[in-house]
Formats: C-alpha cells, sequence, structure tokens
C-alpha cells in the first residue's frame, strides 16, 4: 500500500499548492501524479509552485503545452501527454530516474497531434485541399472542419495538397489502408489526431442478429454512434443502422466478443442494414506495479501487450480492471477501490512483474 500513501501524500502537497492559486489556473488539469515524461520538453524554467507551471502551460505561445512536470521549482512543458506520446512507454510512473516529479495533463484540450511521419491512408478522404502551405496549416484545417469530425491528415509539401480524413492509422478498415511510408512512393506525410476517446471504425454493410440492448429511431447514423457513446447503463460497443427507416441498435458486443461470432453477418442477413463498432479503449490509470487478488471474470487471456490487455477489457461488459504480466491478461470486474477485502488489492502484487491499470470513465462509477 506504500504508493497509495505516496499518492495521498502528494494530494495533500498538491491541494496545498492549487488552493493559493485557484483564482490564478483557467484550464482544466488531471489528477497530479508522481510520473514524468522521459526527454520530449520542449520548454523548461522556473516558478514558483505546479500551479504557476500549468498556468505557464496554458499561456504557452510556441506551441501547444499538453503536460507538465513539477519538481522544486523546477518547470517542463511537453507538447505531448501520456496518450499521444511515442513510444508510450516514455511517460513513466513515477519518473524513470528514481526522482519525485509532480506531471500532470490538461483536459481542456481534446486533441493532441501525433507526430508528422512519412505516411497516409489510402482513398478514405473527406476532403481534398490544394495550396496549403504547410503541414500546420492542413492540420489546422481539420481542427476547423465542420462537416465531419477530422482525425487526420495527409500533405504533400511539393505538391502542398492536404487530405482530411475522418479515420485513423487505429480505425481505418481494413487496417491495411494506412501506410507508412506512403503506398505512393512520393512525400506525403501523415499526422493524427488523438484522444482519450473511442474511435469508429469504417461503416460497413452487416448486422449483429439480435443482442439489441436498444432499438429506435434516431435522425442519422452520426445520431446512432452518438446514442451509443452517451450510453451508461452498460458499455455500448457497437451499432446498426438501418437508413431507409432510421433504426438504431445499440449492443454491448461486437463481432469479436459476440457469441456465437456467426451472428454477425456481412451482408447483413436482413437488407439495407449498415454496422459500425467502437475501436479504442476508452480512459485508464496509468499502469503500476500491483495486482487484485483472485476476482477475475477472465484468466490468462493471450495478448500481446498491455494496450491489448486493456483494449480486451472495454469490450467486457462489467469489466473495470486488468493485471497483465508476461502476454497473460486477467480481467476483474472490481478496483482498487471497490475490492473486498481491500487486502486483495496488493501493490506490490504479491506475485512479481504484475501490472495493473484500471478504467476510469462513467462505466466503473467515475
Amino acid at each position: 500500500m506504500a504508493g497509495l500513501f505516496r499518492i495521498a501524500i502528494t494530494w495533500l502537497l498538491v491541494l496545498g499548492l492549487t488552493s493559493q492559486l485557484s483564482t490564478a489556473q483557467e484550464g482544466e488539469w488531471s489528477a497530479v501524479a508522481e510520473a514524468c515524461i522521459w526527454y520530449n520538453n520542449h520548454w523548461v524554467g522556473n516558478v514558483a509552485s505546479l500551479g504557476a507551471c500549468q498556468l505557464s502551460c496554458e499561456q504557452q505561445s510556441d506551441f501547444t503545452c499538453l503536460s507538465v512536470d513539477y519538481k522544486n521549482g523546477r518547470c517542463q512543458h511537453s507538447r505531448y501527454n501520456r496518450f499521444s506520446i511515442r513510444p508510450t512507454n516514455n511517460f513513466t510512473q513515477p519518473c524513470y530516474n528514481g526522482e519525485t516529479w509532480l506531471w500532470s495533463e490538461r483536459l481542456d484540450i481534446d486533441y493532441a497531434w501525433s507526430d508528422v511521419v512519412g505516411g497516409c491512408i489510402r482513398g478514405n478522404n473527406d476532403r481534398v485541399l490544394s495550396g496549403i502551405s504547410t503541414v500546420e496549416t492542413c492540420q489546422q484545417r481539420c481542427i476547423d472542419e465542420d462537416s465531419f469530425v477530422c482525425l487526420s491528415i495527409d500533405y504533400s509539401p511539393s505538391s502542398r495538397g492536404c487530405h482530411l480524413s475522418r479515420f485513423n492509422s487505429d480505425s481505418i478498415r481494413p487496417t491495411s489502408d494506412y501506410t507508412q511510408p506512403c503506398y505512393t512512393g512520393n512525400d506525403w506525410k501523415y499526422s493524427e489526431r488523438r484522444d482519450k476517446k473511442y474511435y469508429w471504425s469504417d461503416t460497413v454493410l452487416g448486422c449483429i442478429r439480435n443482442n439489441n440492448q436498444y432499438s429506435g429511431t434516431v435522425s442519422s447514423l452520426a445520431d446512432c454512434q452518438k446514442r451509443c457513446v452517451d450510453e451508461t447503463s452498460y458499455t455500448c460497443l457497437s451499432i446498426d443502422y438501418k437508413t431507409s427507416s432510421r433504426k438504431c441498435h445499440l449492443s454491448k458486443f461486437n463481432r469479436d466478443t459476440l457469441t456465437p461470432t456467426s451472428d454477425f453477418t456481412q451482408p447483413c442477413y436482413v437488407a439495407d442494414w449498415s454496422y459500425a463498432e467502437r475501436v479504442d479503449v476508452g480512459e485508464w490509470t496509468p499502469a503500476v506495479s500491483a495486482c487484485i487478488r483472485n476476482n477475475n471474470i477472465r484468466s490468462d487471456v493471450d495478448v500481446p501487450d498491455l494496450a491489448s490487455c486493456l483494449l480486451i477489457c472495454s469490450q467486457n461488459d462489467g469489466c473495470c480492471s486488468v493485471d497483465y504480466r508476461n502476454k497473460k491478461c486477467n480481467l476483474s470486474g472490481k478496483t482498487r477501490r471497490t475490492i473486498t477485502p481491500a487486502s486483495d488489492y496488493t501493490e506490490p502484487c504479491y506475485v512479481s512483474g504484475y501490472q495493473y491499470a484500471e478504467r476510469t470513465d462513467k462505466f466503473c462509477g467515475y
């Protein structure tokens, strides 16, 4: 329980700092953790407090500051947060150097841009622009787009072409339509907006047979997807939508978690139905060396990495935390707050090598 004790001490420190600066801070910030981003500091300076560090991040004019590291008056700004930093293990909790750095990220900015790389999405361009002078201008056109939610850009410096897409490298289907470097072989650059929300897969002609938790009439496919995202009584993972009647079905299953899997049909066994599913992992605490004893709803699931373990949990109704070790994933409906007895949560884990993370969104009582 030493980790929880350190968190409590950190919160006392943070409350003492921020109570003095509450009138100065304008933005919304995450809870403060003992953590840091490895390198990737785009401004370093001295300030009076953590609150002053956060405020200077909000006022940063040279780039969009998304997170801060703070220690003993030393303030570091980064254009990345724990979700956009690459590789993701450059976010370390506690800080990789063993020093007590306090870390926080902005919550009042929904999206951060990934690094610009040589790559592109094949087709799937929802808007094609020409005469765009820089990649930053292309990114801004994506942000300003109001006819659809733009999630990624392709940009060619030589032709000054700018392609906007509602898909990114995670949500494009098939995933092979994202190529790095770009399949055209020329100078196309790729960048995408990242956030903590779910993305939607491509919409295909298909459906799930039965297994609908909601059935009703909506205004559009986008409205059906929004109802799925807004659902609070269960984790909605997929939708069926019929254009002619504007019928919308919500399901807690997707084509991978459905039993039997043959109940997903493509095309749909009934004509004119379209299908889409959510393909990201929701909101999670950073992983720590810990675990929950027993209380698994699924055990020893084979996965390639921790991120896949989180995704599988998000796709299982009632899953709120995971233990992960050596490509094995345990899913639990309990968290360190809800486990009984409380001693069944051990930090570090009573079995060495386990990493623990829990969901911090509306589906698990946050």
